[in-house]
């Protein structure tokens, strides 16, 4: 059972060799790996080509990180799509394996698990959703680890690929239809080390909620029987999660592992 590993790149040199470190380090055989370069100046094409042919990659502009994550699932050959960004690594020389397993015991549509968040080489916290609650996730109050969520190569397309006009959260636009399809297998082990200096990951909460009513519209998704409903209830979750945040800051000073377990 092939694993597509397709990871996205620009001028991160060094995160794209510890990425392509990891999943040469990967005790499951049957993966092809995957890069889309957006035509980095920093040596990382050169790099690309001093490489073995085992390697699929290309190094051209896009138009952004959506675009690129379409172009390796283009590219991809696998039964299911695993998105690891440069930076980003397997937790485990076993991390495939075990999706591998899960998907041979119950072939599904999708499913995810959980993230060790890692900023400036320290872990800050695990991040991810166990169990899934749909409407929690739906209204934004649960975001999803992409780097720990792995996509039948068949939903990928079903769905479309990414919206690469949506924006930032595009990814949790696409995870919200594809949870419209088929709800996720979910597994609470920790699959991945997710790089949290990224754009992604220093936004507040009311971003994300904001960003979570536009997906809702433009997915055509209720949560309620009212789309304003909905809102409200985003706006509620965006002001508690806020004030929760707030009032945890004294303790993060004292422990910097405390994690709030919602961050992606």
């Amino acid at each position: 059972m092939k694993i597509s590993v397709i990871t996205i790149a620009w001028n991160d040199l060094e995160g794209l060799k510890k990425t392509i470190a990891s999943v040469k380090d990967q005790a499951w055989s049957d993966i092809e790996h995957i890069i889309v370069d957006g035509g980095s100046t920093d040596g990382s094409a050169e790099y690309l080509a001093s490489l073995d042919d085992s390697l699929q990659w290309i190094s051209e502009k896009d138009d952004g990180r959506y675009d690129a994550m379409n172009k390796g699932a283009k590219m991809a050959t696998g039964s299911l799509l695993w998105f690891l960004h440069s930076s980003d690594t397997f937790h485990s020389s076993e991390s495939a394996s075990f999706v591998a397993s899960k998907f041979t015991e119950s072939e599904f549509h999708w499913g995810y698990g959980l993230s060790n968040i890692i900023r400036e080489s320290t872990s800050i916290g695990v991040g991810g959703q166990v169990p899934f609650e749909h409407a929690r996730f739906l209204i934004g109050g649960r975001i999803i680890p992409h780097q720990a969520t792995v996509f039948s190569r068949e939903l990928f397309w079903e769905v479309g690929g990414y919206d690469t006009k949506f924006g930032l959260t595009a990814d949790q636009l696409f995870m919200m239809e594809c949870s419209m399809r088929s709800l996720p297998a979910v597994w609470a082990e920790v699959l991945c080390d997710f790089d949290a200096l990224g754009a992604g990951s220093t936004r507040n909460a009311w971003a994300h909620y904001k960003d979570m009513i536009r997906a809702r519209g433009v997915a055509n998704v209720r949560v309620t029987r009212s789309a304003t409903i909905d809102s409200a209830l985003s706006v509620f979750f965006a002001g508690f999660t806020m004030l929760e945040r707030l009032l945890r800051r004294p303790l993060r000073r004292a422990n910097p592992k405390l994690s709030t377990g919602d961050a992606s």
